[in-house]
Parts: structure tokens; C-alpha cells; sequence
């Protein structure tokens, strides 16, 4: 493994910079985009998922919803995989309701050089969501929400868009806030400034698993925000032992960076439905200890592009507590001094697998999933 990041940071260095004209190029649409640029004519027809993902938590009102945009194989135009699809999904988790509602492919649209994003009539960028959709009982959900970003985190580091593993995980709006209306059976819930949050998935094939952790509502702390992801991609197409997660803190106007390719060292177990992350680099360290109830969970379900469901376990209304630790350097040993304690009632958590059997073992007493 060793080997393979060394061979990759000799490849470039500029995925870590943004265009100057202050578009995120990494919030816009990543598949065939070597032959766009390139205006060779060629189409890339390997398996390929792509989607915009959108969080909303009202913490006065104890409600939270997400949203996605997304497609799987845009090349294939005859349909020949179960799993292509263009489609728009919605969750409200007070209501335990997630819905996905399918489109024709070629009502897809997404843009190159803007984060702009159209299924039907739904439409999203990086400053706005817009759409619908309806349950199998015919119950309408809609929203209409204005989006004002931040702070982005780029976990991957070096990595991000070069396709190394097969899977990309980019939280462009990492930190954002929110104000807007979503309307469903029951009425239009209205809110402002809300707390929120947008990232973007791309690539060829899902992870042997994945997990992810965020919040940008701390208690006494409204600039703070965390975010956590990472899991067991594959590498250059072929499975790995290797797994991990990357870590990234806001607060206080100083950003904690945690990333295996940088070789800070990282530590995650999931057991007991609780989620604990060590992380540590020369200076600093976070201990991170995040749960909630199994009853607050949805199962949301991904096909990938080679038409395999995946099970995605989701909550918005988890609970974290984050210690900030730095190192005192002494003639003797050093040593790490607790500097703050953070803590978040409303968190965004989740776990996600092929094998439904792990899943349930997040919360079994009998199993340590990692």
C-alpha cells in the first residue's frame, strides 16, 4: 500500500487547488470529463454512479431531511443494466419516509463547468435545490431550499478525482446554512439559516463498506463543523484489506486535517451502535465518540452500476462528542492535554454495506464489527 500512494503523489498535486474564477471543479459533473475536455468525441462506458448529496437539520424543530441528485451508467442509452437510472430521493426522518423516484436518462442533465444539476424538472447546484417527488401512495414531497456555503473539506487530499480507488467522497459544502420550505402530507415545514451540509460521491464501483460521521451544529459553537468518511474502496479496481476513514475539524477558525495518505494515524471501531475515531498527527489529537438509537435509522438502498443493492444506513439525529488534544513536548515523555470538549446532539452518522448481517451487528452485544 505503501508503494501505491508514493507512485501517486508523483502523478500531481493540483487536485488540491480550486479554479480561480471560484467554481468548485470537484462540485461539478466528474464522468466522461477527461474526453469533454479533451474534445476527443470518445464516450466512457465503463460502470459509473455519480450524485449530489444534501442534508437539512432544524434543531429547534428536532427535524432533518436529505435530499440527491444522481445518475448510474449515463452511457448506457438502450438500458441494457438493470441498474441504469437517472432519479431524485428524499428522507424525512422525524416520518421515518425515504423515497426515491426514477426519470428517463436522458432527462438527466449536469454541467462541466458549474455546479449545476437537472433530473426532470428537480434541479440543484451549489446554491440552490429544487424538486419533487411521490411515494408509492401518492403522497407528494417538495422542496425548495437556498444554500450559502462555508467551508469545504477536501478529505482525500491529493487523491481527490484521480479514480485510484473506485469510489470519490467529497463534502464541497462541509459547512453551510440553510433556509427554504419542504412540504409534505402534513403540511410545509419553513425554516432559515439552518444548519446543512452537501457532498458528492462519483466512480466505478461501491466500497466493501463505508461510514461517515458530520455536524455543524455544536452546542455554544455555531462556526464548528466536522466531518468524517472513509471505509474499504477498492483500489485500481481490485479489493484491498485496506480501510480507513479521514477526518476534518473546523473550529475556532483553525482546521484539523486527518488523512492516511499524509500517514497520520487513525483509528475507527464500530461496536455497540457507537462510533469511535482516534485521530492523530505530530501536534494534535481528536478522540471522537459518536451514537444513536437503532430506531432513528433509515435504510436507504443504492443499486450500483453493477446492479447490486446496497444498503446504506442513515441517521440525522445522532449525538458526538469530540476531544481536542494537544501534545506537550517535555524532556521526558510527551504528553497529550486535553483543550476543549465538543458536543452535538444533532449528527449525521451512518454505515453501509452489501452484507446486511454487519449492518445489524452495529447494534448487537454479542459483535465487534471492526
Amino acid at each position: 500500500m505503501y508503494k501505491i500512494f508514493v507512485l501517486v503523489m508523483l502523478f500531481s498535486w493540483s487536485s488540491l487547488a480550486l479554479a480561480t474564477d471560484g467554481v468548485d471543479p470537484f462540485n461539478t459533473y466528474q464522468w466522461n470529463r477527461g474526453n469533454h475536455l479533451a474534445a476527443n468525441g470518445r464516450v466512457d462506458q465503463r460502470p459509473w454512479f455519480e450524485w449530489w448529496y444534501y442534508k437539512v437539520v432544524l434543531p429547534e424543530q428536532e427535524r432533518s431531511f436529505y435530499f440527491v441528485y444522481g445518475v448510474v451508467n449515463p452511457w448506457d442509452l438502450q438500458m441494457s443494466s438493470v441498474a441504469t437510472r437517472s432519479y431524485v430521493g428524499f428522507g424525512d426522518f422525524e416520518n421515518y419516509v425515504t423515497v426515491d423516484q426514477n426519470h428517463p436518462l436522458e432527462s438527466f442533465q449536469a454541467s462541466y463547468d458549474q455546479p449545476e444539476i437537472r433530473v426532470g424538472d428537480n434541479f440543484a447546484s451549489d446554491k440552490m435545490i429544487v424538486g419533487e417527488v411521490k411515494d408509492e401512495n401518492g403522497d407528494l414531497y417538495s422542496w425548495k431550499i437556498d444554500i450559502t456555503k462555508k467551508w469545504s473539506f477536501n478529505g482525500e487530499g491529493w487523491l481527490l478525482g484521480k479514480l485510484i480507488t473506485d469510489i470519490e467522497w467529497y463534502p464541497a459544502q462541509a459547512d453551510a446554512i440553510c433556509s427554504g420550505e419542504v412540504t409534505g402530507p402534513t403540511g410545509t415545514v419553513t425554516f432559515e439559516n439552518a444548519p446543512c451540509y452537501q457532498d458528492r460521491n462519483w466512480g466505478k464501483k461501491f466500497p466493501l463498506w463505508w461510514t461517515w460521521i458530520v455536524s455543524n451544529h455544536f452546542e455554544g459553537h455555531p462556526e464548528t463543523a466536522l466531518a468524517i468518511g472513509g471505509g474499504q474502496p477498492h483500489i485500481w479496481g481490485r479489493s484491498t484489506p485496506y480501510q480507513n476513514v479521514v477526518v476534518g475539524l473546523r473550529h475556532n477558525g483553525k482546521e484539523y486535517t486527518f488523512r492516511p495518505t499524509d500517514f497520520d494515524r487513525i483509528k475507527i471501531n464500530i461496536n455497540f451502535g457507537t462510533w469511535e475515531v482516534v485521530a492523530r498527527d505530530r501536534n494534535y489529537k481528536l478522540e471522537i465518540k459518536a451514537h444513536a438509537p437503532k430506531d432513528s435509522f433509515l435504510d436507504l438502498q443504492f443499486m450500483t452500476p453493477q446492479g447490486e443493492v446496497f444498503h446504506d444506513y442513515e441517521t440525522l439525529r445522532g449525538s458526538v462528542e469530540v476531544k481536542i488534544y494537544k501534545k506537550e513536548r517535555r524532556f521526558g515523555p510527551d504528553r497529550w492535554i486535553l483543550q476543549e470538549t465538543l458536543r452535538s446532539n444533532h449528527t449525521g452518522i451512518e454505515y453501509g454495506s452489501r452484507n446486511q448481517h454487519q449492518i445489524k451487528s452495529l447494534f448487537s452485544n454479542k459483535i465487534r464489527l471492526f
